[in-house]
């Protein structure tokens, strides 16, 4: 039965993904943005979602805000899903972009030296614009990604991501050596680590404990990477994407290397909240904890 419905549902999918192909590619961002805010995120309960956790990040945040806010981020969520599977067209718009920051003379030393470099990013902006615009430059990013539930998915999700800039590994074992072996090599490779890693320590985001994986921090300590955060955003016309690499980070310990990363991408957060993914469980159980004890209080 499961199966049945996995099928059914990758096959929804992939019509939707067909059907907005036939569209030229800016009105196919457009369209397809806005059939995921509009339609499904609503029917899927994920504005409800991040509008309860921008609560919680800012109590006193007007509910017109937090409801505006939590649309334009399913807009933005539909826009990157058709964007990722339009390559070529994302890539000649890239081509254009504004591509640059601080870090960016590190990274051609890096790159020149055949160092390796652990590009590092959170779920802002097209997340894979900044992989899509190296891979412009001529240089193959591999990346971690998370095995979809949906097996049918998740053949042609995987499929999807090697083609937009390089070599995907699984976060299992296997996935994890074969990552950790493309940088030894000299590679070049990009994590986003604002998930919630329940087997790691809290650090501060947006001023609530997360729990937070140190992983990335120890890969680039072990392989002596240059460990870059780089972020993209979408641009005013809610087309065109900017990618700004930042100053690197230096080695020091994996805690503290990751609670820099933190910050970094705190502040892009409160530059673009319309463009941070607020639809995911970043807090998870300290954060469904309070919850619960909120309600209870509120119940007596």
């Amino acid at each position: 039965m499961r199966l049945n419905t996995d099928k059914a549902t990758d096959a929804l999918i992939r019509g939707l993904i067909a059907m907005a192909g036939l569209l030229p590619y800016r009105m196919r961002v457009r369209v397809f943005g806005a059939i995921t805010g509009y339609l499904v995120a609503p029917l899927g309960g994920y504005i409800r979602r991040a509008v309860t956790n921008l609560h919680w990040v800012f109590p006193d945040m007007p509910r017109a805000e937090t409801r505006r806010i939590a649309r334009a981020v399913a807009v933005n969520f539909g826009k990157n899903i058709i964007e990722n599977y339009s390559k070529d067209d994302m890539a000649k718009a890239l081509k254009t972009a504004k591509i640059g920051g601080e870090g960016m003379a590190a990274l051609q030393q890096a790159l020149a030296e055949k160092r390796p470099v652990l590009l590092m990013s959170g779920h802002i902006g097209n997340y894979e614009a900044f992989r899509i615009a190296m891979f412009n430059m001529g240089h193959p990013v591999a990346g971690l990604y998370r095995p979809a539930s949906n097996p049918y998915f998740n053949s042609h999700y995987v499929e999807t991501l090697e083609q937009l800039s390089g070599p995907a590994f699984a976060q299992n074992r296997a996935g994890v050596l074969g990552f950790t072996r493309h940088l030894h090599d000299g590679g070049v490779a990009a994590m986003l680590f604002d998930v919630r890693a329940t087997r790691y320590g809290d650090i501060d985001f947006l001023g609530k404990p997360a729990p937070t994986s140190t992983f990335p921090a120890e890969i680039a300590l072990k392989t002596g990477a240059l460990f870059l955060p780089v972020f993209a955003h979408r641009g005013p016309d809610g087309i065109s994407h900017e990618v700004e690499f930042e100053a690197p980070i230096p080695p020091s310990t994996s805690h503290e290397m990751t609670v820099e990363l933190t910050r970094r991408l705190e502040a892009q957060v409160l530059r673009y909240p319309e463009q941070w993914l607020w639809i995911h469980d970043r807090w998870g159980s300290e954060y469904l904890r309070k919850k619960r004890a909120a309600k209870r209080s509120s119940q007596q």
